[in-house]
């Protein structure tokens, strides 16, 4: 189906549920204006940051992300500075503790295992958080070489070792964590891909066959049982779904946002690299929860991994999906 009838098909959809991902009217006005609805809780991996670094986090976010979303949708975005620290975050899948690997059966502890078959998503909207009160530092998503990148949104492919980091040029300083947008505005996601280049095309694998734009995350899996049960792709012992397609909405800002607390201290020359851990079990658990999104499961919109991507959508400000690393 063609992306533009796929747009008709949104704007029926729309007319008999209303947008897609809507939750309540209050809180999508405040995840709208970046507000803390819409933001994922923030963590350590060592538990020491605990709610007051989550809640500093998310105010931070709050204050410093009104406004970023309405600019256009341009190819070669004008660089909000040519000179700071290059800070590398390079994306390490993580179930249960342990390294996801991609491609591979991963062995789970109730039994059986997990072979993680595609996994995509967009990060743009980047923020540096400061703990003293003062404004998010918005930054530029560049590439290794610290070029902007085009659209400013980094697309990581689980399938290609080049998009595993995130870089961002800043200034130096020290600060309490970072918040990102987990998909791209709507001006971006209101374009046909036709009239789009990479990472925005449909060579992404992430147009959304449901409807109209683009996925933000997408996951698909392979759960095998133990000796006692044999292959299939309902889920497993952690409740993981065989796919999540998430994606937003083509008349309203609904991309959310993720904050993550944790120190940064950016040197004045020169680089730093901090891990950032993309927490499989997070992701599967707001994937998978149990809360009601009926008011968009009509038509393409209801199968399965398009409400398992709805389900993931409205729970990001209660997970602790992307963790610091120490």
């Amino acid at each position: 189906m063609k992306w533009h009838g796929l747009a008709v098909l949104w704007a029926g959809a729309a007319a008999l549920a209303g947008p897609l991902g809507c939750s309540s009217d209050a809180q999508d006005g405040v995840r709208s204006a970046g507000g803390t609805a819409g933001m994922s809780g923030a963590s350590s991996l060592d538990g020491g940051a605990g709610s007051a670094g989550a809640a500093a986090a998310n105010a931070g976010a709050a204050a410093g992300s009104a406004g970023l979303t309405g600019s256009a949708c341009l190819p070669n975005p004008t660089p909000l500075r040519t000179q700071g620290t290059l800070l590398s975050l390079p994306l390490k899948l993580v179930l249960a503790g342990k390294p996801f690997v991609f491609g591979q059966p991963n062995a789970l502890a109730a039994g059986g295992s997990l072979v993680p078959l595609n996994l995509r998503f967009y990060i743009s909207e980047v923020q540096l958080l400061r703990s003293n009160g003062e404004a998010p530092v918005t930054v530029d998503v560049v590439t290794a070489a610290g070029a902007p990148v085009p659209y400013g949104v980094h697309l990581f492919n689980a399938e290609e070792p080049a998009s595993s980091t995130l870089s961002v040029l800043a200034p130096p300083g020290q600060y309490s964590g970072l918040s990102f947008a987990l998909g791209i505005k709507l001006s971006c996601n209101q374009q046909s891909p036709a009239e789009l280049t990479e990472p925005l095309t449909d060579t992404s694998q992430m147009t959304w066959p449901h409807t109209g734009g683009f996925l933000f995350l997408r996951y698909e899996g392979r759960y095998t049982a133990g000796d006692s049960g044999g292959a299939g792709g309902a889920g497993s012992a952690l409740g993981s779904p065989p796919a999540v397609h998430m994606g937003g909405d083509i008349t309203k800002e609904r991309v959310p946002r993720v904050a993550i607390a944790g120190a940064l201290s950016l040197p004045a020359s020169g680089t730093l690299e901090k891990g950032l851990s993309v927490v499989m079990d997070e992701i599967f658990k707001g994937a998978t929860a149990d809360i009601d999104v009926s008011d968009v499961a009509i038509g393409l919109l209801s199968s399965p991994e398009a409400i398992a991507g709805e389900r993931l959508r409205r729970q990001l400000s209660e997970l602790h999906a992307f963790v610091l690393e120490p």
